[in-house]
Formats: structure tokens, sequence, C-alpha cells
């Protein structure tokens, strides 16, 4: 059987939300769905779900693989053994995406958070967005177009609430579209083998070539850094850019939650106390090392 065309990579730990891993399932399998049915390819998506255990049940999906928390457990022990990891305990979801991505066929690679919908360009996309202020098409089928069209290793969809359509929130998640794109406009800047400057893709949803992904790999191990438990999307972004141009797809929408990451008002001292506290994480990803997020106010 011929290789899926995109590969989602997902990896839970402790999430006890059935009714939320239901909709995003669902909203996956159906934007699988259109996508298919709208290139005439069958099977183009497989979705691989590393899952580190204390999770719900995960709903049964078509073309999806769940990587057992006894195979997760076994991988992170070979970190461990392979000095890729200092400490026994150290748990972090760059582990959980690596190890899907020993398991990928796709070409195209989509690292993706599992609380996080896709625009599947249905009506259902209607639920989370103001129809007369956002128009967003199938994901899958923006970024097939993307890469098909574009020189570029990787895209970035445009970020909307998953989880309330309050202006508050939407306006934390519209500034950080604008960050995003901006900073996919600067060349990786270096100091130390410490990536510094460049491109700065939120975590919830990263879309890349299989082969760039393979030559970040260290060792062989994935391309994320598996010591880091802050920025690590960060760092993984800005070293994509040295391997060519990345594309900000306006028309691709991801759905993320965001009760504990925007604040509901225009809570200004709020959003720059968040921008003072992260902002270290946020410039040297990497730097700080076997820590994790602590970005509370």
């Amino acid at each position: 059987m011929q290789n899926p065309i995109f590969s989602v990579i997902t990896t839970g730990r402790g999430e006890k939300d059935t009714k939320a891993l239901k909709e995003a399932f669902n909203n996956w399998e159906i934007a699988k769905k259109v996508f298919e049915e709208k290139t005439g390819k069958s099977n183009a998506i497989e979705f691989l779900v590393a899952d580190a255990g204390e999770n719900a049940e995960f709903p049964e999906i078509c073309d999806c693989k769940i990587i057992s928390p006894r195979e997760y457990e076994k991988y992170r022990k070979e970190l461990l053994k392979s000095g890729i990891i200092k400490y026994p305990k150290w748990d972090t979801p760059a582990i959980g995406r690596n190890l899907g991505f020993r398991h990928s066929k796709g070409k195209i690679i989509v690292f993706h958070d599992i609380d996080s919908l896709f625009s599947t360009g249905t009506e259902m996309d209607k639920d989370y967005i103001f129809s007369d202020l956002d128009e967003y098409k199938n994901y899958f089928e923006v970024m097939y177009s993307a890469f098909k069209h574009k020189d570029v290793v990787a895209t970035v969809p445009s970020l909307r609430p998953r989880d309330s359509l309050k202006l508050g929130r939407r306006f934390g998640i519209m500034g950080a579209n604008f960050l995003t794109w901006f900073s996919l406009k600067l060349p990786t800047i270096q100091i130390l083998g410490i990536p510094v400057m460049g491109a700065s893709v939120p975590g919830c949803s990263i879309t890349l070539l299989r082969d760039v992904a393979s030559k970040m790999s260290k060792d062989g191990y994935g391309p994320y850094d598996s010591e880091l438990g802050v920025s690590e999307d960060q760092k993984i972004s800005r070293l994509m850019r040295r391997f060519g141009r990345i594309s900000y797809e306006q028309q691709a929408g991801v759905f993320t939650r965001t009760i504990t990451r925007v604040s509901d008002g225009y809570d200004i001292a709020k959003s720059l106390g968040y921008a003072i506290k992260g902002s270290t994480y946020y410039i040297f990803p990497g730097l700080f090392k076997y820590r994790k997020h602590s970005l509370t106010i």
C-alpha cells in the first residue's frame, strides 16, 4: 500500500476530558475525509498518538495508530540509556512527538496538539469563528497546495480559540499570529549553538517536510530536543528555517484551547507580565533544559 501524504503526530498525558477528545478526533476524521474526497486520494492521512499514560480512552478513528504507554516508557528508557536525556523521571511532549515520528510514514509531518482542531472547510468551522471575519479552507488541502506550489520546507496555520468566541481571547490569539508571521521573515541566528532569533511557531501545530525532520533528528531520535520542556517549539521552528522558507497559511486554521493560556479580558498588565516572564525562554530556546512551563501569573 502506498505511503500516506500526511502523518499527524500527537501525544498526550493525563488527558481526562473525554468530551474534548471525542470532539478533536471527530474533527480530525472529518478534515481527513474532506481532503481525501477533494483530492481523490485514499489513505492520504495517518494519525499517530503517543499515549504517555494516565489518559482517558482515545476514540477510534480510521488510519490511527495508538502507541501504547508501555512502548512510550520503553522509548524513554532508551533515551536515558543513550544519553539523550539525563534524568530517569524526565518527561516532556517532545519525547512523544519524536516517538511518533519514528513510526510515521508520510511525506509531510504535522506535529499537532491533542487538544487542537483542524479547519475542515465545512460548516463545522463556524462553531469556532466569526464567519464575517474568518474564512478557512480544509487544513490539509491548503498545506498540500503550499508544499506543491511554493518553495517551502514548512508551513504554519492561522490560530483561533477552540473554546471561546470572546474578543479578548481572539485578540490574544491574533497577536500570536502576527508575531508568528513576522518571525518567519527573520533569518536564524545562533549564539553558542542556541538559536536566539528567527522563526517562532506556536507548538499546537507545525507542518514540515519529512526530509527536513529527518535531517534535524539527533542520532535518529527525532527532530525535537527531548531535554526541553519549554520553548521546544521555538527551537525546532528556528532550526527548520535553516533549511529553507516557512510559509504562513492564513486559510489553514487550527482551533486551540485557550482557557489556561489567554486572559478573558483586555488585561494589558497581565499580558505584559506573561511577555516579560516568558521572554527569556522565547529569546533563548534551548538554554533552559530540564525545566517545565512556569508562566502562571
